[in-house]
């Protein structure tokens, strides 16, 4: 991974910062994603019971609330909205048991990135997140680095890699498509981020983060029990359970309470997104095949809400015509006051 650190840390010495990106940003840069202007996102995926994809819906079909009112929503196609993707790859801590596992991954990753101008990035991370490699529509360059990743130290820095990740899909346009792939165990270890702040940043840039996980426990322990594969395991919150990947309307202490539990998980449902775990390179090149089919058969709406109000909007996605549907879709947005820093 030194070649791909190298060639990044040059890069970060010719492209102006994020910090100063923001400090010259005009008051109606999109970037800002200021309340009273903004379109949000919400990239929706509705399957069958069986779990096929439906393809034949229309902006009609759906109802979706902001906090309980009514939003006019739009259908845009995703045919006209680029992918940025940032992947986010955990090589410190129970990680370096994984590594093996990798070694097909940017052939893996190359098939969910497609033609330009979709692009992507790549991030390792251990007790924190690495220079990232520069967003490319070509990752071929990166093959060996991707493939056999150098073992990192004790940390997880999870949702400090997060915030990482989402700083440099801010610096995308707007109108991207933006997504986070993160690869990693479920439990964050020595991030300074907390739960709130992410929650904050992935509502305000409209990001979609994708994460399969490993057990760490099933790393170390050469004979546990291996159990079979669950794209959406249950998560325990409070006196009760919910399935955490078709949850809408968890309110925002349940998902700040969910996160401390399985972070990557709630990482996923508080943005729509998809969490699955792995064990072992087969079942990892499985469900890096399931987030490709995720990010490519999702529904794009959007919306401008008819509230400014600042902080965490709570969003519901409904089909009012076709109940028996299962809907996917993120649980709300942070809106932010005009007078935020």
């Amino acid at each position: 991974m030194r070649r791909l650190l190298l060639v990044a840390l040059f890069a970060s010495l010719t492209v102006p910062s994020l910090a100063q990106s923001n400090a010259s940003a005009a008051p109606n840069d999109p970037l800002t994603l200021r309340a009273t202007t903004r379109l949000v996102l919400v990239p929706t995926l509705v399957r069958t019971p069986s779990r096929e994809f439906v393809y034949s819906l229309n902006a009609d079909d759906f109802f979706v609330t902001d906090k309980g009112t009514p939003q006019k929503v739009m259908l845009d196609t995703q045919s006209s909205q680029p992918l940025s993707l940032v992947v986010l790859i955990q090589t410190g801590g129970s990680a370096v048991h994984e590594l093996a596992n990798y070694r097909n991954l940017e052939t893996m990753l190359a098939a969910i990135l497609g033609a330009p101008p979709n692009q992507i990035s790549i991030v390792n991370f251990d007790s924190q997140p690495e220079a990232a490699s520069p967003f490319t529509s070509d990752i071929t360059q990166w093959t060996y680095a991707i493939n056999h990743p150098d073992p990192g130290d004790s940390g997880a820095a999870i949702m400090d890699s997060v915030k990482f990740a989402l700083n440099l899909l801010n610096q995308q346009p707007a109108s991207n498509r933006r997504a986070i792939l993160l690869i990693c165990q479920p439990q964050d270890v020595g991030s300074k981020t907390t739960a709130q702040d992410i929650v904050r940043i992935a509502g305000e840039t409209n990001t979609t983060i994708y994460t399969l996980t490993f057990s760490p426990q099933k790393t170390t322990l050469k004979n546990a029990l291996r159990e079979p594969p669950h794209g959406n395991p249950p998560l325990e919150v409070g006196n009760g359970s919910y399935q955490a990947y078709f949850n809408l309307t968890e309110p925002l202490k349940m998902i700040l309470g969910a996160m401390r539990k399985n972070v990557a998980a709630e990482l996923s449902n508080l943005s729509g997104g998809e969490a699955i775990p792995f064990d072992g390179q087969h079942q990892l090149d499985e469900a890096l095949n399931l987030i490709n089919a995720d990010i490519r058969n999702r529904y794009m709406l959007t919306f401008r809400p008819t509230s400014a109000e600042p902080g965490f909007h709570p969003i519901q996605v409904r089909l009012l015509n076709y109940p028996q549907l299962m809907i996917s879709a993120r649980p709300g947005y942070w809106s932010q006051d005009n007078n935020e820093h």
